[in-house]
């Protein structure tokens, strides 16, 4: 040491903590502003994470969307050359029906010569060799002809090629033209050679016409007579009843709302529920639609036709222009995809409508079915208000219990209270630090549940600042190291370590203040985010149970309209007895 001169060591002992002090005070102004960008990009991050979630919620809907629009536009094109197939398979059937009418309208005005209504049925029936109405419209031809023998042979290959039609289509004509008791025997035998249980769409024309009692007292009488008949034998077998109720229920199905997530927007996110109670919300908002829907029906008030005939023609068009069975599949699939259209997309509610209106496209009904048919879906048997009117009142029994059944169904699938989940990712504050996630329920006290919430809250945080506490053990490492630095340079010269060792403490004191500086740091930031994170769930939670009870609300009040529709079914308009028979 006494070789060593103590000035130069002192003033080197002080260069150096100068320098340590000056390298310090650097990295400290590096590392505030590491802090400081860290900071930022976690502002950044969670910015860009909110937004990520509201862009991936636009793009889920976007998508759903877009799948629907595609659907649409893949079934206007596939309508489109359905009913181009449609025309080319069948359009000549559409010349030989528009011309049937025409030809009855210009024997009333007697603007078209006999010779001419001869030429034109004769070339129809060459050009539709299978079509019953063919044959049909030279028998009417012939007839103004009275050519009797010509007249005859065509009656007969008409009824051949569908008897059922053919009857029902002279009945109505001879009604038209003023011959009841001819009219009466074609009726007569068009009822006898049908089978209640398989009755074709064409029976509808029979609906419609004795809604306003076209075919006379006597016709009536017939009418009333067989229909009671059939009616009372089919309403024995359960399996029919039943039918006809599950009928109505699909109905109700239709006309339930679909409900956008958006409107709870919340609760969609956070309860596992959540389908049950769209679900409920979609079943009981078919209630006020279908009591709108029949009111109206209920209320209409249609007079009688001053001119009979003109009804007789509007009835006459619609027999002649239904369409035959060979066509059917093609309707079908035009049906189905007309519900896409109507749907506007979405696949489900339009399954749902096709399959009600495809069960009036089916081959045969049961008497009953068609009653109900025509209750609920007039436009696709071709039937009136008036028509559907009658119909209604005459099964309101099947009505009235399918609302039961309805709202049965789904009040049993109720959920009076839903779970609300905040996972490990329901928030950025979540998923930043490690949120492990939590369930509360809708009817659990707001106050208590909250409580629970931050109580999580509290021990991610705690934990969080435990394991981010500055500990002394970190002085152990840099100090030995040090302090082997120092005992090698003491080895080589005494001096030299002291050097070391005042310096190793020097930069050991340093990095351990600068460490304690950053764990304190960190401390703060996660202490300062505990209260955001912690009113964040707790925001998203009551605004999940906010929506829940006005989802609640608005369910109870669509379902307290249950006692709407069954007054309306209850007080609808009493029909005649005659009327009753011949419909139902």
């Amino acid at each position: 040491m006494s070789n060593i001169d103590i000035g130069s060591l002192n003033r080197a002992i002080k260069g150096i903590n100068d320098t340590v002090l000056q390298v310090g005070s650097a990295l400290e102004s590096q590392i505030s502003v590491v802090d400081a960008n860290v900071g930022q990009v976690r502002s950044d991050l969670k910015l860009t994470s909110d937004e990520l979630k509201e862009l991936r919620r636009e793009f889920d809907e976007f998508t759903l969307q877009a799948q629907r629009v595609a659907r649409v536009q893949q079934s206007e094109t596939k309508i489109g050359s359905l009913k181009a197939e449609l025309d080319r398979q069948y359009g000549h059937y559409d010349v030989v029906r528009r011309t049937s009418t025409g030809l009855l309208q210009a024997f009333d005005i007697g603007n078209v010569t006999n010779e001419v209504a001869r030429a034109v049925s004769e070339e129809l029936m060459i050009q539709t060799p299978r079509y019953w109405l063919a044959p049909a419209i030279v028998a009417l031809s012939a007839w103004s002809l009275d050519n009797t023998e010509i007249a005859e042979k065509s009656v007969q290959e008409a009824y051949a090629r569908d008897q059922n039609k053919t009857s029902l289509f002279f009945a109505l004509v001879l009604r038209r033209q003023g011959r009841t008791d001819s009219a009466v025997r074609w009726l007569r035998h068009y009822l006898s050679s049908l089978d209640p249980t398989a009755l074709t769409r064409e029976f509808a024309v029979i609906l419609e016409a004795t809604s306003y009692d076209a075919f006379g007292p006597a016709g009536q009488r017939l009418l009333t007579d067989r229909m009671t008949k059939w009616r009372d034998e089919l309403r024995t077998r359960q399996d029919i009843v039943e039918a006809q109720i599950d009928s109505w229920v699909k109905e109700f199905n239709v006309e339930s709302q679909a409900l956008a997530s958006s409107e709870y927007r919340m609760l969609a996110e956070l309860s596992p529920q959540w389908p049950a109670v769209k679900a409920q919300l979609e079943a009981a908002s078919a209630l006020p639609q279908v009591y709108d829907k029949y009111l109206k029906i209920k209320d209409f008030d249609s007079a009688l036709p001053k001119v009979l005939e003109d009804l007789l023609d509007d009835i006459l068009d619609d027999l002649v222009r239904e369409y035959d069975e060979e066509e059917l599949p093609l309707r079908r699939e035009v049906t189905y995809h007309e519900a896409i259209v109507e749907e506007e997309g979405d696949k489900e509610r339009a399954e749902a409508r096709a399959a009600a209106f495809l069960k009036a496209l089916e081959d045969t009904h049961d008497v009953v079915s068609l009653q109900t048919q025509a209750a609920i879906n007039p436009q696709s048997l071709g039937v009136s208000t008036q028509t559907q009117r009658i119909a209604i009142g005459v099964g309101h029994s099947d009505f009235r219990t399918a609302v039961g059944r309805y709202c049965a169904n789904y009040r049993r699938a109720h959920v009076s209270s839903v779970q609300v989940t905040l996972g490990p990712s329901h928030s950025n504050y979540a998923t930043t630090y490690s949120f492990p996630g939590w369930t509360g329920r809708t009817d659990q006290d707001e106050q208590e549940a909250t409580q629970a919430l931050r109580r999580v809250w509290n021990k991610v945080f705690d934990d969080l600042v435990a394991g981010l506490r500055f500990n002394d053990r970190f002085y152990i490492k840099p100090g030995l190291i040090a302090g082997a630095i120092a005992l090698v340079a003491f080895f080589i010269n005494p001096g030299l370590g002291l050097l070391a060792l005042a310096v190793g403490a020097g930069i050991v004191y340093y990095l351990g203040d600068q460490e304690r500086k950053k764990a304190q740091t960190a401390i703060d930031a996660v202490n300062n985010a505990r209260e955001p994170a912690m009113d964040k769930s707790v925001s998203m939670y009551r605004d999940a149970v906010a929506e829940f009870v006005d989802a609640e609300v608005v369910y109870a009040d669509l379902d307290t309209q249950e006692s709407d529709v069954l007054h309306l079914i209850d007080s609808w308009p009493a029909v005649s007895a005659h009327r009753e028979g011949a419909v139902s």
